[in-house]
């Protein structure tokens, strides 16, 4: 009992530090050492060879003789005894537990590899959108350096893409929500620029809702609807102007050049990125016709199948990526919101006081010198980092509660609510439970993440030795580790997740990130091909080829391969439809919030103060 528990730890450990998926091109890649293995028991078995003791009749004690999963009954009733099966502890003792590395047996299997599968995934990994790598400022502590923010942004992409694409497809619906409120009722209803102002206020309101906020407080979405909606509230339903003017006129001026310079810096040049999506694509073609069209049965091309297959979820992620476009800069751009809001609420104060007896006479304008000495007043604590397509662990929802709130009911008879009432109830929007929505695309992402390693796992469990080993079993550690987090963002405090939450969880991100690095490492090694990682929790190998496993007669891996394909190709399939679907349509629809022209004519005079863009 001692022994064989300290077997199932070994194998766990063996799939912890160790995982492999290839691709193969014709023959079964067995490894010459196995193949010597096998010659040398059909010697002892003929009685023709005694090797360190074994003969013909003291073999037995590392045979295999229990039944063998997945093999035809009628075959394994009349010809099991034909199947030559070792135990896991048999194997190292007369195959003296080779390591056939694929570089070392056959180098142009692992360039082969490296070519079709390595090579696409780098390039979709590269397509991710990364921000800005200039060097780290004189007062940021190391920590917060640019590089060590994008490895944690990989780090989470990669380490947990349930929750970087719930995050992602979320955000693209609150685009669309704030898109369709600039369209539905603006056409023919008031004049004077009001859609555009719509448009620029739901843009601001869109990219400001992928920055972590910290602190909500009355304040801060006080100012934030003031400025977002000062010039729409005066123009609702064709009403007449109200308040004064001048702080009217402000706000249009300001949002307008907000809004401009974060389309300036929005990401551009995503279409050539595409092509990364197709290529990955096209590897997952060329490794199913591969293993369908001429090596059925065949190991290694049914796990370089697998490893693709696992991946299927990258294409999607990096495609929902490139629609929601973020910032180039986002530290430029939280300085410039930052700076915006202080100025909006220099009108805010200036606006209030005109029915004091002491009105001030020009707004409290934004200067370096003024925040310096008045830190309280400025709104940088107010935004945090850029955490926008799942780079941080948290709800950002921001976007959805202000567009739910700014009207007191859905239809043409609604009107636009106070900004202070907006304020308001966005403020308990947010403090609620996470929208319908929200939950909807959550475990949309889930199920799409877990089909691929579900139809990964399919393939490596049914490819003999038929049961849990080192491929399946690392697939299943992964979808395990990478699951962990997503199911913390679920729980109420993971909603605002403090300090704890946020460790816990790039910790769980970071095991599961190494685990796929050494799945991928092992995909073009063969540091799988040794005596445990083949016996796995079935605790027996054989040595059968290809011709022998697409036999019907033996096994019946085939449906096992064909159904795991169809229903991994499912989200890839999606990918292609995207690409050719999306592009032309989704992408022009939600052009208008992001357009910007460098000498397109703004506001002819600006009379608000314009220091703040330095």
């Amino acid at each position: 009992m001692a022994r064989r528990s300290w077997h199932y730890l070994s194998l766990v450990v063996a799939v912890l530090c160790c995982h492999p998926s290839t691709l193969v091109f014709g023959q079964d890649h067995v490894g010459t050492g196995f193949k010597a293995c096998k010659a040398r028991i059909d010697a002892i078995l003929s009685g023709n060879l005694t090797w360190h003791g074994i003969s013909n009749e003291t073999i037995s004690q590392y045979q295999y003789f229990d039944d063998i999963r997945g093999m035809n009954p009628e075959y394994a009733r009349k010809f099991r005894n034909n199947f030559t099966t070792l135990t896991t502890p048999g194997c190292k003792v007369i195959c003296g537990d080779p390591l056939d590395w694929y570089w070392q047996s056959d180098v142009s299997l692992t360039l082969g590899i490296v070519s079709n599968w390595i090579l696409p995934i780098l390039a979709l990994l590269a397509a991710l959108p990364y921000d800005s790598l200039h060097g780290r400022m004189a007062k940021e502590p190391v920590h917060q350096s640019r590089v060590l923010k994008t490895l944690g942004a990989l780090n989470n992409w990669i380490g947990s893409p349930q929750t970087a694409l719930t995050a992602t497809l979320f955000n693209i619906h609150q685009m669309r929500k704030c898109l369709r409120e600039t369209v539905e009722f603006g056409s023919g209803q008031v004049s004077g620029g009001f859609k555009e102002e719509k448009m620029n206020a739901y843009y601001v309101l869109s990219c400001l809702g992928q920055f972590q906020l910290p602190r909500l407080e009355d304040r801060f979405l006080e100012t934030l609807t003031y400025g977002l909606f000062r010039p729409l509230v005066a123009l609702n339903q064709g009403e007449p102007a109200t308040g004064d003017v001048r702080a009217q006129d402000w706000t249009k001026q300001l949002l307008e050049e907000m809004a401009f310079q974060l389309r300036m810096l929005r990401r551009r040049g995503v279409y050539p990125a595409f092509l990364s999506i197709f290529l990955f694509c096209v590897a997952y073609t060329v490794s199913v016709i591969l293993a369908f069209a001429l090596n059925v049965g065949e190991r290694t091309t049914a796990h370089a199948m697998a490893f693709g297959i696992l991946l299927s979820w990258l294409p999607l992620l990096v495609l929902f990526a490139i629609i929601d476009r973020n910032p180039v800069s986002a530290d430029r751009s939280r300085k410039l919101i930052a700076r915006w809001l202080w100025n909006v609420d220099a009108v805010l104060e200036w606006e209030e006081s005109q029915a004091r007896e002491t009105p001030l006479i020009t707004p409290h304008w934004w200067t370096q010198q003024r925040e310096n000495d008045d830190v309280l007043r400025a709104f940088d604590h107010f935004i945090g980092e850029f955490s926008g397509q799942g780079r941080k662990i948290s709800y950002h929802g921001l976007a959805y509660a202000v567009v739910q709130s700014a009207y007191d009911g859905p239809g043409i008879g609604r009107r636009m609510r106070s900004t202070n009432e907006i304020a308001t109830e966005a403020l308990r929007r947010l403090q609620a439970h996470r929208p319908m929505p929200w939950w909807i695309l959550a475990f949309t992402s889930l199920t799409i993440v877990w089909l691929e390693i579900g139809m990964a796992i399919m393939i490596s469990y049914n490819t003999p030795t038929v049961g849990i080993a080192c491929r399946s079993g690392s697939y299943i550690i992964y979808g395990i580790l990478s699951s962990l987090t997503w199911f913390f963002q679920l729980l109420p405090p993971c909603k605002r997740p403090g300090v704890k939450t946020k460790v816990l969880c790039h910790a769980f991100n970071l095991l599961s990130t190494i685990t796929l690095m050494i799945i991928i490492f092992a995909a073009f090694s063969g540091v799988f091909n040794n005596c445990l990682c083949k016996g796995g929790f079935s605790g027996y190998m054989d040595f059968e080829n290809a011709e022998f496993y697409r036999d019907k007669a033996h096994f019946d891996v085939s449906n096992w391969w064909i159904t795991s394909a169809v229903v991994g190709a499912l989200p890839m399939l999606l990918s292609l439809a995207c690409i050719a679907v999306v592009p032309p349509r989704l992408l022009p629809n939600l052009k208008p919030l992001w357009k910007a022209n460098e000498h397109q004519n703004r506001t002819t005079s600006m009379e608000a103060d314009t220091i703040w863009l330095i």
